[in-house]
């Protein structure tokens, strides 16, 4: 990181965040993306996981008895993970402030959106190499209105 630091360099062409089943978002250090849910009910989104428990407290019995084992992920080192459909919370509005794309270098407080046919083009190309690069499960893709 020293050296990163040092000569500002980039170490990559993008950078995948978000938060989860709200937008999931990318950046090239110039523009970020904000991808909403395509559709109002903001699926399919599932949570995968190996611990049964939210941030409140431990799943529900019916969450437990519809659980299913998934495989796993590449950052699980293939270890089986527990998924289940994910809870409505906040983040479900995500589908009404719709997709978004800012300029950082013009706008970098992101308070007036974009509409750059071209940008949001990358972008969108930078997103699914992103997702893929770490392994988002294949229902986001739909969920995001992307394909797979």
């Amino acid at each position: 990181l020293k050296d990163t630091i040092a000569s500002d360099a980039p170490v990559r062409e993008a950078g995948l965040m978000g938060m989860h089943g709200g937008h999931v978002n990318v950046t090239d250090g110039r523009y970020v993306y904000m991808r909403a849910p395509a559709a109002d009910e903001n699926g399919p989104l599932f949570q995968y996981t190996h611990m049964p428990a939210h941030m409140t407290g431990p799943f529900s019995l019916e969450e437990m008895r519809t659980m299913e084992w998934h495989p796993g992920f590449s950052f699980t080192k293939g270890c089986p993970v527990m998924k289940t459909k994910a809870r409505s919370g906040s983040w479900s509005q995500a589908h009404e402030y719709g997709t978004l794309l800012f300029d950082v270098e013009a706008d970098p407080q992101q308070m007036q959106p974009l509409h750059d046919e071209e940008a949001e083009k990358r972008m969108i190309r930078l997103l699914v190499e992103q997702m893929k690069a770490n392994d988002a499960p294949p229902e986001q893709y739909e969920r995001l209105g992307l394909g797979s």
